[in-house]
């Protein structure tokens, strides 16, 4: 263990306490959480995180193949009745997880696996083709409920994890379940002025509807968009399997009435707004743009592009979260991102240009980064610059 590792651990545990409290809601804390145990514990880019409601148990993944992998695991973890497929000491039904994290927090990988693991059916299903190799299993309870799980995978190349590692993540569960459930609880709307900035790695989606609003088809990314939103809102993820073609396209036309008034009447007078953006109470963002087309045979349709994402303040919320930066430091960065020398930014801020250059050294400390150039580039790639000036 090197001291590098324990100081990456303990600025860690005190960014995750402060985002324990944010006030984020659902998606854009668990994103912010998943970047934060990163920093102290290196794992998989593909994340999972099933956070418990009242209502429902909401799947929130980093990447649309982390998404696609739910109902796979359904099957052979939480509803399979066989060890010979799952290689599981446990199955990973709701009522079979309470009962597991009751016992202890953190499970290793050695005490939920089986000798065959390696070579079931289910391992080279679902979490083959992912590279997860080992993992620990953590559950964050709150007054004995569980509010969450976390399976924090690595792959076949990344080490074994050390005492030091679970230390960290016993140390920070309970303020992670004290936030998920805050998050859980916060389910407040937001106006449509809050802007929208889109999420790396969520592909477009295309919907076809008719001049009603009804879809008529729509591709792979689209449905899987679909599908979380379904997952989330208490809908089996088995509605959107073939067999069940039908009710996914009725949920879908359901949400999109909610968002779009596609009117009755003259198309030369009344047509699709250009964008619409829809909130859903985890924070996840959609913006759904429409373009009016004449078919060949004459009817009217709707093509609706949906890009996934959050709103612009959730993201500088975030950020600010995942760097342990104040509000003055994101002034600052955002600054420095505009190209501002010190004594602009200290006659733009009305501070002293010592107090300037003092919250330009941290803003590097914190980043880990040495130039100005540099500083910019990241304040740049993560839109910290959203958080201008007050």
């Amino acid at each position: 263990m090197i001291l590098g590792d324990l100081r990456n651990k303990e600025l860690a545990l005190g960014r995750i306490k402060r985002l324990a409290s944010s006030g984020l809601l659902l998606d854009p804390f668990v994103r912010a959480l998943f970047d934060l145990v990163n920093d102290a514990v290196p794992h998989s880019p593909n994340r999972v995180l099933l956070a418990r409601g009242d209502s429902a148990d909401a799947f929130i993944g980093t990447t649309p193949e982390a998404r696609a992998v739910v109902a796979p695991h359904r099957h052979y973890y939480a509803e399979a009745s066989s060890p010979e497929l799952s290689g599981a000491r446990i199955r990973f039904d709701p009522a079979s997880l309470e009962q597991v994290f009751r016992l202890k927090t953190i499970w290793t990988h050695e005490e939920i696996a089986l000798p065959h693991f390696y070579r079931t059916e289910g391992f080279n299903t679902v979490f083959k083709p992912m590279g997860f190799h080992h993992c620990l299993m953590v559950g964050f309870q709150e007054a004995g409920e569980l509010a969450g799980y976390y399976p924090i995978w690595r792959s076949a190349d990344q080490k074994p994890f050390t005492r030091d590692d679970i230390a960290f993540i016993k140390a920070a569960a309970p303020h992670i379940a004290h936030g998920l459930k805050a998050a859980q609880l916060m389910q407040r709307g937001h106006a449509e002025g809050d802007g929208f900035a889109p999420l790396p790695g969520w592909d477009s989606g295309v919907v076809l509807m008719d001049r009603t609003g009804k879809p008529i088809a729509m591709d792979a990314q689209a449905t899987l968009i679909f599908q979380q939103l379904g997952a989330l809102d208490g809908f089996s993820a088995n509605k959107f399997a073939a067999p069940q073609v039908r009710d996914a396209i009725d949920c879908v036309t359901h949400t999109l009435k909610a968002i779009f008034s596609v009117a009755s009447g003259d198309s030369s007078t009344t047509g699709v707004p250009l964008y619409r953006l829809y909130h859903h109470w985890t924070g996840i963002v959609l913006k759904l743009r429409g373009v009016q087309l004449m078919g060949s045979e004459g009817g009217e349709y709707v093509t609706v592009l949906l890009e996934r994402g959050e709103t612009s303040e959730s993201r500088r919320r975030r950020l600010l979260i995942k760097w342990g930066l104040s509000d003055r430091e994101a002034q600052v960065l955002s600054l420095v991102a505009e190209g501002k020398t010190g004594p602009e930014i200290s006659l733009l801020l009305r501070i002293s240009h010592d107090t300037a250059r003092k919250h330009t050294s941290r803003i590097f400390e914190k980043l880990g980064v040495e130039t100005r150039t540099a500083a910019a580039s990241v304040a740049r790639e993560f839109a910290l610059n959203q958080a201008g000036p007050q």
